[in-house]
């Protein structure tokens, strides 16, 4: 993206970046673009971290289905997990049972979306299933 002013083009196309924080979900612009996130928490481990991943990857392909009771629900759920996660760097014990237990009833959801698989492997490593 070329901005007035701009005279990275001339210069030999230079490459610019762009920091964002504070992004709750995922964001993508452009063409051919890739996303990756940087996660900042306390005291986070390396299993919660891929789990706040599976969770943003699978919230993304949860929006895109025929919202009801089952999909605000888990969307709830998920939603509060990736805050505590953000926040204290882990979920707490009940928060992944709870998160366990609502994946256990969206067989049909998880199977659905191909982030469904991970995003269960990684709640029933944290929680010794």
């Amino acid at each position: 993206m070329t901005m007035p002013g701009d005279d990275s083009t001339q210069r030999g196309g230079a490459q610019r970046s762009v920091h964002i924080s504070g992004v709750t979900g995922s964001v993508s612009v452009g063409d051919n673009n890739r996303v990756s996130s940087v996660y900042r928490a306390g005291t986070a481990d390396e299993a919660h971290l891929q789990l706040l991943d599976a969770i943003t990857e699978f919230r993304t392909g949860l929006a895109q289905l025929v919202r009801n009771d089952q999909t605000r629900a888990l969307d709830a759920e998920l939603a509060d997990t990736e805050e505590e996660i953000r926040a204290d760097g882990q979920a707490s014990p009940g928060r992944l049972a709870r998160l366990g237990e609502l994946l256990t009833g969206a067989t049909a959801l998880t199977g659905l979306l191909a982030s469904g698989e991970t995003l269960v492997q990684r709640v029933r490593e944290l929680i010794g299933m």
